[in-house]
């Protein structure tokens, strides 16, 4: 009987450790971010949810050595000239606004948010280049989402800003048919808890359908998830797009 006890015991220890190991597998990290081999000196992050000329906001710096301060403080929507027009339903914001096909499990209506896309990076007050989060530099070409490119399966960053406490919870189908080259369903899904203020969702193309036939190849997104994160996963790297001299 003590020889049992002593195995359950036993067991119970070691299955204890493997899910421990496996959940800090999956643990985001508190590390500074950093441009690896970076080599462009300091630099100014910029981002313009309202439009360029003199509506960009400072939201931190990156350092000669390549570490990345981010400072996203509050702003007044109000002092953006326009800023209204740039504005969105919640929805809208996230990409869900052409979705004929659509579950929505949880929707706050009243709360309007912008997705500021791209952070810009700025040197004695001239943009000079971009910088991007993602898990692998090729998934900056999903953008253009051209049928005929081999997609990368992977997830990358963006923030949006919200003016107010809100949540939305959905699914979008949309079915994607060409001859006989591909009939599949694109399925995305949005888990988006925003607070008022800056927030940061991770974009993941979780599966992509690949096709052939005599004009050409390529792949389309089939499944995709868009959530909200606080912190950033350990997956993401950081690339610089320069074309400043």
């Amino acid at each position: 009987m003590i020889k049992n006890y002593s195995k359950i015991l036993l067991i119970t220890f070691v299955t204890m450790v493997l899910l421990s190991c496996k959940a800090q597998q999956l643990q985001v990290t508190n590390a500074i971010p950093k441009v690896e081999n970076y080599e462009k000196g300091a630099l100014d992050l910029m981002v313009a949810p309202f439009g360029l000329n003199g509506n960009e906001i400072n939201v931190g710096n990156i350092y000669p050595d390549g570490t990345i301060h981010f400072d996203w403080h509050e702003v007044d929507v109000s002092s953006f000239e326009g800023s209204e027009y740039f504005m969105q339903s919640v929805d809208k914001a996230v990409g869900m606004g052409f979705c004929n096909d659509k579950q929505i499990e949880e929707e706050s209506k009243d709360a309007r948010a912008v997705d500021s896309k791209t952070i810009f990076l700025y040197k004695k007050g001239m943009q000079v280049g971009a910088l991007y989060p993602a898990t692998q530099n090729e998934i900056q070409d999903n953008g253009s989402l051209n049928r005929n490119s081999s997609l990368v399966l992977g997830s990358e960053i963006s923030w949006f800003y919200c003016d107010a406490l809100t949540t939305f919870k959905a699914k979008c189908m949309v079915k994607v048919a060409w001859e006989n080259s591909y009939n599949f369903e694109e399925v995305t899904t949005y888990d988006i808890h925003f607070k008022k203020g800056w927030n940061m969702v991770q974009h993941t193309l979780l599966e992509k359908e690949d096709w052939k036939n005599d004009e050409g190849q390529g792949s389309l997104p089939k499944t995709i998830m868009k959530t909200t994160i606080t912190q950033l996963p350990e997956q993401i790297n950081w690339y610089v797009k320069y074309w400043g001299e």
